[in-house]
């Protein structure tokens, strides 16, 4: 189009440019050079403008020097080359300053345009009427509508049933009295989806008016995982709230006990033989609980670092005696023999600190609390020191940590996806597009080359995303685990030309499937479905990454296992890219010209396994690449 157009404007510039030179002046043929300047705003770019007017301010001024060789000379010479020149700037200043405003405004559309389409939060246009204009994807996936969309359905029909009757009104108010703000506001809205369910929302609303008629925006968040974890804060607010009560009682009537004890001190004696007897219950009690410890070790040290006590469930684990035990160096002691750090760490409890640390022994881990034991004159002369096993608890912490590590890696892959999904579909979207619009203007009968140009770059990019659409469901499909191999029985050579004569009618210009076959049967018993996908999807990358007029080679054998081999003569695979190539959204370093997601050969692997049998390939840059795929056959199934 842009050489067509070069060509017109020079042919008419040489030509106007003749005519001035052998017709008289008066003619002023030099204003006709404004119009070849004004073609210029149908190519696109600033430069191809900017050079046309400096081309034909050069022929004005070569003109104007023959026309003084001529003899022609005087004032109305220098105003007739003074102003097609002026004329030609004020048109090429117009068409620059068209083609930047056209060019803002088509990426301030497209900016808007993705906006809408990805935004995580739905969005509606609804007119007065309160039917449907536009609608996001996100709103059509909240409310269930992916399959026949929002567009002139009446906005009363996503409103819960009990409150429609009223819906009309509040909106009709909205209309009266419009302002941007939140809906339902210190209120529980609810909406309804497609199949009558409801769920929590909340909804912003403003409007706009485009010539004379109101429309209306809302903004939708679904809120259901919000109010899950609401009614969870509640619940444990409540039970915090009990809690706080209840220990509030026992501390009040903790302070009454007391305050009788302290009112009874009157006889000295009664009160110490109360409290030798509370302290022997207390010895007895802490005896007990030290014994049953689960899971765990209770020591108590002297400041000469010596066990005073100790006992507990894990001694019996570790295969250890407390009697052995008692008495013996802090140092000395099994479990920990040998961790300095804790023998320098318990100094610290005897001089008020409370120490934490951990340590491993035998392969278990421990956590230890050391906190003082002060005596009724507040002198520190013991400590206690708790020991909890926590291997458990390190595994379950390694667990978590792992599966962080999958959900991250998960992260990265999704948003790698709705990158690549993103990038895959604009392009043959934007094609169809641009074809579609294109077409409108070729309605001639002569047009019908340009016609079928067009239309042959819609079927292509229809085609392409057909291929994506297929694979992204594919790899849905393997992810979910739903789909099996159910084997059948069939003609794997008619299968094979099949697939042949389908995709030769897709094949490049000189490009043909040529299919052999060897073996003493014909009939398979295979899954053939899965068969196909993986037919379908080795022969359509050998078509796609080979040039024109490239054979490929389509062979099958039968014997103790099915063969099926692609070659192809095309670009071929780098080395350092081949141990990558099974990895989704991988796309070898020569390929990225061409269209595609990098999941095919992952989902051909992945249906090779479910079929139990195993891919190898080899390939050399320039000279081309043959996939074979080897599955194993039940002797008993071969006819």
């Amino acid at each position: 189009m842009l050489r067509k157009i070069q060509f017109i404007g020079l042919a008419l510039s040489l030509i106007i440019f003749g005519l001035t030179c052998f017709l008289p002046h008066h003619y002023h043929l030099e204003f006709v050079y404004s119009m070849i300047v004004l073609m210029t705003i149908w190519a696109p770019g600033n430069r191809t403008t900017f050079d046309t007017s400096v081309l034909l301010s050069g022929l004005i001024l070569l003109g104007y020097f023959i026309g003084m060789s001529r003899g022609t000379e005087g004032q109305e010479d220098i105003i007739s080359f003074l102003l097609p020149l002026l004329f030609i700037w004020a048109f090429t200043f117009a068409i620059i300053k068209y083609k930047e405003s056209q060019e803002k405004l088509l990426k301030s559309t497209q900016h808007l345009d993705a906006m809408f389409k990805h935004a995580t939060e739905g969005i509606i246009i609804s007119n007065q009427k309160g039917e449907i204009v536009m609608a996001n994807p996100r709103s059509e996936e909240q409310f269930g509508y992916q399959d026949e969309g929002l567009v002139g359905k009446l906005i009363e029909r996503l409103i819960p049933d009990r409150f429609t009757p009223k819906h009309s009104s509040y909106r009709k108010g909205y209309y009266n009295e419009l302002h941007n703000r939140s809906m339902g506001k210190g209120l529980n809205l609810f909406a309804k989806r497609k199949d009558s369910s409801e769920f929590p929302v909340e909804i912003s609303l403003s409007s706009f008016k485009i010539k004379d008629q109101l429309f209306v925006i809302s903004f939708i968040i679904d809120i259901t995982e919000r109010k899950k974890q609401e009614d969870i804060i509640n619940q444990v607010n409540e039970e915090l709230e009990e809690r706080v009560e209840m220990r509030t009682r026992e501390l009040a009537e903790a302070n009454y006990t007391l305050a009788e004890v302290n009112s009874s001190l009157h006889d000295e004696m009664e009160v110490r033989a109360k409290v030798e007897d509370a302290l022997r219950d207390s010895q007895r009690l802490y005896s007990t609980i030290a014994r049953n410890f689960p899971n765990g070790i209770i020591c108590v040290v002297d400041k000469s670092m010596r066990t005073v006590f100790i006992d507990g469930k894990e001694l019996q684990e570790l295969d250890l005696k407390r009697d052995d035990l008692t008495g013996m160096p802090v140092s000395a002691v099994p479990f920990w023999k040998g961790e300095t750090q804790v023998t320098e760490q318990l100094q610290k409890v005897f001089n008020w600190e409370s120490i934490t640390l951990d340590f491993e022994h035998n392969d278990r881990n421990y956590s230890l609390i050391s906190v003082p034991l002060p005596d009724v004159k507040g002198f520190v002369k013991e400590a206690l020191i708790v020991v909890q096993n926590t291997t458990e608890l390190k595994n379950a912490e390694t667990e978590i940590l792992l599966s962080l590590e999958k959900e991250k890696s998960l992260n990265e892959m999704k948003s790698k996806f709705v990158s690549i999904a993103s990038h895959e579909f604009r392009t043959p979207l934007s094609t169809i597009l641009s074809s579609v619009s294109l077409l409108e203007k070729y309605y001639k009968p002569e047009d019908a080359e340009k016609r079928a140009k067009h239309i042959d770059r819609v079927k292509a990019s229809v085609k392409n995303l057909t291929e994506i659409l297929n694979d992204f469901l594919s790899l849905e499909k393997l992810e979910a685990g739903n789909i099996e191999a159910h084997p059948s029985l069939f003609n794997l050579v008619h299968f094979a030309e099949e697939i042949s004569e389908e995709l030769q009618t897709v094949a490049k210009p000189g490009q043909t499937i040529i299919h052999n076959h060897e073996g003493h049967g014909h009939d398979v018993f295979l899954h053939k479905q899965l068969l196909r996908n993986i037919r379908f999807n080795l022969l359509n990358n050998a078509i796609k990454y080979s040039q024109e007029n490239k054979n490929i080679d389509f062979f099958t054998n039968i014997g103790t296992e099915v063969i099926l081999r692609v070659t192809d003569h095309g670009m071929g695979i780098p080395p350092e890219d081949q141990e990558h190539l099974f990895e989704r959204f991988f796309r070898a370093a020569n390929v990225t010209a061409i269209q595609g997601t990098g999941l095919g050969l992952n989902i051909v692997r992945r249906y090779v396994q479910l079929l139990n049998g195993k891919i190898e390939f080899n390939s050399e840059i320039n000279k081309g690449t043959t996939f074979t795929i080897k599955i194993p056959l039940n002797p008993n199934h071969l006819l």
